[in-house]
Order: C-alpha cells, then sequence, then structure tokens
C-alpha cells in the first residue's frame, strides 16, 4: 500500500499541537474509531505504545514512537498479528505563536487475507478524518 500524506493548518500554538499528538491515551475521547490505548513504556523520548483500533474489523498493534518535541513524531511497527508494517509521523511547524501547520504521513500493510476495504479505509478515508479530529482537538484545547 501506498504511503498516504495529509498536510493542514492547525489554530493553536505548536507546543499544544505536540501536546495532543503524544497524548495517546487520551486518544479514544476524540477518536472514536480508536477503542484501548496502553502506554507499555515511556522514557528518553520514547513510547512503546499499544493501539486497539475498529474500523471494519478490529485491530491490535504495539508501536515504537519517537518524539522529538515539538516539532517531530515518528513512529514503527513494533508487534501486530494483522500489519507487517506501520509506519509514519507527523511534522509540526510553528507559523507563528498562534497557528501550526501538521503534516501526517502514514504506510500500513496488512497481513493475509484482510478485507481491502479495510486497508482502503485505513488510509484513504480515515487519515482526512483523523487529521480533523487531531486539529479539533488542539484548537478547542488552545482556546479553553
Amino acid at each position: 500500500m501506498p504511503k498516504a500524506e495529509h498536510e493542514l493548518d492547525i489554530h493553536a500554538p505548536i507546543e499544544r499541537v505536540f501536546d495532543v499528538i503524544s497524548d495517546y491515551e487520551q486518544y479514544p475521547e476524540f477518536l472514536p474509531e480508536m477503542r484501548e490505548v496502553r502506554v507499555l513504556s515511556r522514557h528518553d523520548g520514547v513510547a512503546v505504545v499499544q493501539f486497539e483500533l475498529e474500523l471494519v474489523m478490529r485491530l491490535s498493534y504495539t508501536l515504537r514512537l519517537t518524539e522529538e518535541r515539538p516539532h517531530a513524531l515518528t513512529w514503527t511497527l513494533e508487534q501486530a498479528k494483522m500489519m507487517s508494517l506501520n509506519s509514519g509521523g507527523w511534522k509540526l511547524t510553528a507559523k507563528d505563536a498562534k497557528r501550526t501547520h501538521a503534516t501526517y504521513g502514514l504506510e500500513v500493510k496488512l497481513r493475509g487475507l484482510i478485507p481491502k476495504s479495510v486497508s482502503t479505509r485505513l488510509i484513504g478515508t480515515t487519515l482526512p478524518a483523523t487529521m480533523e479530529r487531531f486539529k479539533a482537538r488542539a484548537e478547542a484545547l488552545a482556546s479553553g
């Protein structure tokens, strides 16, 4: 599956945006397809996090996330039964003190006889909607 990338501007300071994207355990509060998140370890800018995602089917996977506050967050797949690849990241650039340009990239390969609808939805349809939810969360926290 090709890598997908999406960009948008967020009306929130870069630090606030980074706080939202790196607060993994809060993802289920604003990402409806995210069922559960557990931080297994976190130290020296590296977090190992287990995610459980419900799209057309339930997917459970563990990522190793590298945090470069406040400009970047990247990840690679640690463990998954139904995925052979899940890598990507966020790149954040401050446009000014109150606005951030965000670029999100993702590459996912599913194993076995996973329906194409799952992989298509994971990349094609879910990515822009997910970015909008992160944007809304950061903007709400910045204004409140």
